[in-house]
């Protein structure tokens, strides 16, 4: 008899429907049933299916999402309907990949002796796996394979990596996978393949990844001769005209703009300016479109040459214009515009006529090394409008400002309301009552990826999860007790379990807030 599906709500807005207890194939073909179950369904305002290793998310637009007892009720009765099988009856796509290895990663002496084995029998093992990627997730492309070879079970590092290059085999406590991208990580390196998992410059969503749930994927030994693939760099997009040179990009500079909801399912975080508000003050002012790419800067040192004449205007906390919520100002070649801390919260954003020129991924100019593409902002790079781009005051106007003060809260403590997180109810009732009662204070380890808070440490009783979906806002609760806070360029998939969920307006709150900051959590909605 097939586990009783478990719907349980994930803020007011997703619900997590859990259809299997461990990993395995038969959770991967009932995870394929599922989601053609609700697609049969059709409940309306669904944006978003997002599966997990024995968890699906599901996101809904504002006000739709549905009663989770009742849609409990409805799965589990199609679910014994059908017992166990898909809804159609045509087959699930099934393909296998041949990716191949070279075994010459730095931690495969570590995996072989934790195995009890020679190196040469951990790659013979490793080889004759037979695996299926079950989901993507941590990064755009990057497949969790079930069916590693027990004996080859590895924890993960103590301390991940700051970098670890794309094309990179690896093996993290149960699984084996392939980094996508250059990014931070923390699996046992074991060799390294000539495969791109992540092809961003493809025709289709589809081709844009190589390995897609359900695949099949066998391992074959590659000798190296024929080179590992470059990560795809995105294009350079050569601005119309030339306005300002990258001297320094101080605390932080990404191009931002609204970011691309929707493609969790694959890997891709939403990610999209940290407090929006202030993103369209300074697209306002230059009579942009509300969601126009926007420079992001970070707290302060950002220092820019300007290349030509013309207007450009600041969002959020400017010393041309103190207290306002921004201001549009004329700039001179030659001139040097430099950022000083902000005197109010983090982020502020830089605006030029018909907004910054980018590389655009899947309907976004956002960009963020996590990613592995978009508008990485170094030193020395020029950058400057899209074409079309123009705004023409009259001579005589110098400076243009929007009414009213930044609306940035420096109070102390910051409350911030918090709704039930799906495992809220793991906790003890010690851990939750220390939960709201704490004095949380934000830490200098906080970043466009997640916001971390220091305190007294919850009990972390609450056992450590499979893998399974992750939304931005979502505080999860790792081993050492101390909250994290999801933001927009967090991993789509993790396994630590999470006691709340911040609405969006709340999470560009604390994302405004600067290391040392207090912050006290309110309860909100039924279920704490």
């Amino acid at each position: 008899m097939s586990l009783l599906i478990r719907v349980s709500p994930y803020g007011p807005e997703a619900l997590r429907i859990q259809h299997s207890e461990q990993v395995s194939d038969a959770a991967l073909e009932r995870a394929e049933s599922l989601r053609r179950w609700i697609e049969h369904l059709a409940p309306a305002g669904l944006v978003e299916s997002v599966p997990g290793f024995t968890t699906l998310l599901l996101r809904f637009s504002p006000g739709h999402r549905p009663d989770a007892e009742a849609f409990e009720v409805s799965l589990n009765s199609i679910s014994s309907t059908h017992d166990g099988t898909s809804s159609s009856s045509t087959p699930a796509r099934s393909r296998s990949v041949q990716i191949p290895v070279r075994y010459d990663g730095e931690d495969l002496a570590r995996v072989a002796q934790v195995a009890g084995l020679s190196e040469s029998e951990a790659v013979e093992r490793h080889l004759n796996g037979r695996y299926r990627v079950h989901c993507l997730g941590f990064s755009p492309g990057f497949p969790y394979l079930g069916g590693l070879d027990p004996k080859l079970h590895t924890p993960r590092l103590a301390t991940p990596r700051r970098r670890v290059p794309a094309g990179s085999v690896a093996i993290g406590g149960e699984h084996t996978g392939i980094y996508s991208v250059d990014s931070p990580g923390g699996w046992n390196l074991i060799g390294r393949t000539s495969s791109r998992l992540f092809n961003p410059s493809a025709s289709t969503l589809h081709e844009m990844f190589l390995l897609h749930p359900g695949d099949g994927v066998q391992f074959i030994p590659w000798d190296g001769n024929a080179g590992v693939s470059k990560e795809v760099q995105a294009p350079a997009v050569r601005p119309v005209q030339p306005m300002l040179r990258v001297l320094s990009t101080g605390s932080g500079l990404t191009i931002q703009d609204a970011g691309r909801p929707g493609f969790a399912r694959f890997g891709i975080p939403e990610s999209g300016a940290m407090d929006p508000g202030l993103a369209s003050d300074a697209n306002r002012l230059l009579e942009n479109r509300p969601h126009a790419p926007v420079l992001e800067l970070g707290l302060q040192g950002q220092r820019f040459e300007v290349m030509s004449d013309g207007w450009l205007a600041i969002g959020g906390d400017s010393a041309l214009a103190p207290g306002r919520r921004g201001v549009a100002f004329r700039v001179k070649a030659g001139e040097t515009l430099n950022f000083p801390p902000v005197a109010h919260g983090v982020w502020r954003y830089l605006a030029i006529p018909g907004g910054w020129a980018g590389p655009e991924l899947l309907g976004s100019h956002s960009g963020g090394a996590r990613l592995g593409w978009g508008a990485v902002v170094q030193a020395g790079d020029v950058l400057g409008a899209q074409e079309g781009g123009a705004f023409a005051p009259r001579e005589a106007v110098a400076r243009r400002s929007i009414a009213g003060t930044v609306e940035l809260d420096d109070s102390s403590p910051l409350h911030i309301a918090v709704w039930p997180g799906p495992q809220a109810a793991e906790f003890d009732e010690e851990d939750r009552q220390r939960f709201f009662a704490e004095w949380w204070r934000v830490s200098s380890q906080c970043d466009r990826v997640g916001y971390r808070l220091h305190g007294g440490a919850l009990s972390g009783k609450a056992k450590t999860l499979i893998s399974e979906p992750v939304l931005p806002g979502s505080i999860q609760i790792p081993p050492d007790g101390q909250p994290i806070v999801t933001m927009p360029d967090g991993p789509t998939l993790g396994g630590y379990p999470k006691i709340g969920w911040i609405a969006d307006s709340e999470r560009i709150r604390l994302s405004q807030c600067r290391a040392g900051q207090v912050i006290r959590w309110v309860p909100i909605g039924s279920g704490w």
